[in-house]
Parts: C-alpha cells; structure tokens; sequence
C-alpha cells in the first residue's frame, strides 16, 4: 500500500544521491506507512521496515542511525506535502479574499478526508513525544492560523487584531476536529458520507468568516 506521503520529492528521498538510493528510500517510506498504518508504531523497528521494504538493515541504518530519526523524517514528510498543498492555494492569484480562504480551509478538510486515520493519530501520538517533530508541526499550525488571521483581516477591516485572531483560532479548532468527525472511525454521522459532512463543515466556517 502506497502512502500520499510517499509520492512527493521530499527531505526523506533527499537523502539520497543517486537514483538507487532514492529508490531504496521510496520503498522505505511506503514499507513504514504501512507498518505504521497497519501495526503501530510500536512494530516500525528499522528490522521490520527492512523486511517489508525487502531492502538490508544496513540499508537502512546507512540513512536512519535510530527507529526514532526514521520516524522524525517519516512524520515529517506528511507535514511537508501539507504545507506545500496549502501553500499553493495561498499563492493562488485569487482577488477574493473570502474565497482565497474558504479554497485554503477546504483543501485542509479535503486533506484530512483523504488521510488515513490512524496516520492522523499515530503522528499525533508522534508528535507528544518527539520534540523535534512537536517544533515543526507546532510552528506550522501557528503560521497557518497566521495566514488565516491575515486574511480575516482583509476580509473585516474593520475587525481588531484580538477578533482576527480569535476567529482564526476558531477556524483552525473546527478543522482539525475533522480529523475525528470525517473519517472513517468517527463517532458519530455514521450515515453521512464525508462528502456531506466536509460540506456540513464548510458552512460552518463560512459563518464564521461571515460574522
């Protein structure tokens, strides 16, 4: 099983120089998305990525010294293309600025809906432990509420930078909810697809940008 996180050029295969190595790191990360996925954390060892990779140990503790820098550099590959999916969308040429967010927040929601749970859960189990991983991915939710408070503030000139802030953190607060609500092992709305419910969010937002 091949993960979204493996199908981007990223720090991870960048550790490699020749094409060989790329593709020996390649089959690393989807061996380790679907350990990580399907077993836990706990049964990533570099010996059992290894063995799912079908690539030798020292191949792999030639890039990786430790299971915990695997993981780090693992993790990190899904804030990378994240970021980078978002990051489009904030340098779309959008005159709107209501529409400029609504795209951002939409494709964070759409992103969420496409991840596999227990990805979500096992990097935020990652992310109280580590705290490389905890630094990096707590400094790219305060740049996106950042980018969020901005555009609020071209929206609502006339809004405070208290008010901008606050809905911004609000916005950020119902998205990542839907890491829980949308996915397939959410709680409750069992019957509605994440299509409905994505939608049900959306609205949600747009209240909120519209207040």
């Amino acid at each position: 099983m091949a993960s979204n996180a493996a199908q981007a050029d990223n720090s991870f295969l960048s550790r490699a120089r020749y094409p060989k190595g790329r593709r020996s790191l390649q089959l690393i990360l989807d061996a380790t998305y679907d350990i990580v996925t399907t077993e836990g954390l706990a049964a990533a060892s570099q010996e059992a990525i290894a063995r799912r990779a079908n690539v030798t140990q020292s191949a792999v503790r030639h890039y990786f010294h430790t299971k915990e820098e695997l993981l780090l550099a693992f993790f990190t590959v899904g804030v990378e293309r994240f970021r980078n999916v978002l990051q489009e969308k904030l340098y779309e040429d959008v005159a709107n600025a209501k529409t400029k967010l609504l795209g951002i927040i939409d494709a964070h929601v759409d992103w969420i809906s496409q991840t596999e749970d227990v990805y979500y859960f096992e990097s935020a189990g990652f992310w109280a432990r580590n705290p490389n991983f905890s630094d990096l991915r707590e400094n790219w939710y305060q740049e996106l509420a950042t980018y969020y408070r901005d555009l609020l503030q071209q929206i609502h000139p006339d809004w405070s930078r208290a008010e901008c802030e606050a809905t911004s953190f609000q916005i950020v607060t119902l998205t990542l909810g839907t890491w829980t609500t949308i996915g397939a092992t959410r709680p409750i709305q069992k019957k509605r697809s994440p299509k409905t419910l994505r939608k049900i969010v959306m609205a949600g937002v747009s209240k909120l940008i519209s207040a």
